[in-house]
């Protein structure tokens, strides 16, 4: 008896290790997925907000914000409350006249644009890892995501 309880523990040390490994990569890819879709999420609800050209939507808690970029960084950052942190999402808006315009980069002017122009959101983000590990293993403490986002502005009044 006292040998097997000897073998057991033996077993253990050699594959807890590994088991702990495993479980830190399965959560360590989860959370970087949350994030991912997480900035999809926002990127997609802060675009069709920018598309109607309010000044903000009437659900976003106050204060109310200053511009129409604002407001799009506000949503985004809605619909990530517990995942994304405002210091660390970056957020770049530019307006084309016409979709075939987005095929030259100089031609878009910065702001969610007027009705009728197409409208490209770049949003980034900068996700530090939950364990050391990962930054061990990349040679950087956390992963960049990014996402676009590409639509065209409906026919709304000027302001």
């Amino acid at each position: 008896m006292r040998r097997r309880r000897g073998a057991i523990l033996i077993e253990f040390a050699l594959t807890g290790p590994l088991l702990f490994a495993l479980m830190m990569t399965v959560m360590e890819g989860a959370w970087q997925a949350l994030t991912a879709a997480t900035l999809d999420i926002g990127a997609r609800e802060a675009s069709r907000f920018g598309a109607t050209g309010a000044a903000a939507p009437d659900w976003l808690p106050p204060p109310a914000p200053a511009t129409r970029e604002d407001a799009v960084r506000r949503v985004v950052l809605f619909f990530g409350p517990y995942v994304l942190r405002a210091d660390r999402l970056s957020v770049a808006i530019a307006s084309y006249g016409t979709a075939g315009a987005l095929a030259t980069p100089d031609a878009g002017r910065a702001g969610a644009g007027a009705a009728g122009e197409t409208v490209l959101y770049e949003l980034s983000y900068r996700q530090p890892f939950l364990t050391p590990f990962p930054a061990l293993l990349l040679g950087q403490p956390e992963i960049d995501h990014r996402t676009r986002m590409i639509v065209r502005n409906e026919p709304f009044p000027a302001s």
